[in-house]
């Protein structure tokens, strides 16, 4: 007598309810990691300017984010320079290196014809940019504002703190004051590089 064999088929699990279950899970890990990225970003977003202040990426034209770039990487020129030299170089002296912005040429030419002239107040001291044409760039100022040595530091070791300054009021006179509430006063503003979730530069509104 033959055994009797039974046979049982097992019917795969529906995939539907295992993918729709995939699929919600990679929802909420994405709308957690939104909500983390834009609580971290909106500080940074929302961060004001000073009334004193203008951000070199949106509020400058072409033309004036130009000299404001060539002023920063002079500044680092000028700083070994002043070092060696313990003295600013005069204007003629970085016209004749041809280093921007105080070169002359066809690009000084296109981004204001700005006339150059060394300035000094106590331990703050620069150069000052006077625009022959506001319609197309500001006037600008490089500060370098020298800082004392902690007592931690040498007599000799100083800090210097370089900043940009532009006046797009009307010019009034070669600023003889060069700290801040001086050249605030003046109209002069400090440009600023902000680094947040705008990423296009606007016209600068005059």
């Amino acid at each position: 007598m033959s055994a009797m064999r039974s046979t049982q088929v097992v019917r795969p699990a529906g995939a539907g309810h295992e993918t729709l279950w995939v699929m919600l899970a990679a929802a909420a890990v994405l709308a957690v990691a939104a909500i983390v990225i834009g609580v971290r970003a909106e500080p940074s977003a929302n961060a004001a300017l000073a009334a004193h202040q203008v951000d070199a990426r949106t509020q400058l034209n072409a033309a004036e984010q130009g000299v404001h770039a060539d002023l920063l990487v002079a500044a680092e020129e000028i700083t070994a320079l002043s070092e060696a030299d313990r003295a600013l170089p005069r204007v003629e002296q970085l016209r004749e290196m041809d280093l921007p912005p105080f070169a002359a040429g066809a690009v000084a030419a296109a981004r204001g014809a700005h006339e150059w002239r060394i300035a000094a107040q106590g331990r703050d001291m620069g150069y000052v940019g006077r625009s022959a044409a506001p319609e197309v760039a500001a006037s600008f100022l490089l500060r370098f504002s020298l800082k004392p040595p902690s007592p931690a530091q040498e007599a000799h070791d100083h800090e210097d703190h370089v900043e940009v300054w532009v006046l797009r009021d009307q010019w009034q006179t070669w600023p003889d004051h060069l700290d801040s509430a001086s050249l605030t006063r003046l109209g002069w503003r400090e440009v600023v590089v902000r680094y947040d979730a705008g990423v296009t530069r606007k016209d600068a509104a005059r």
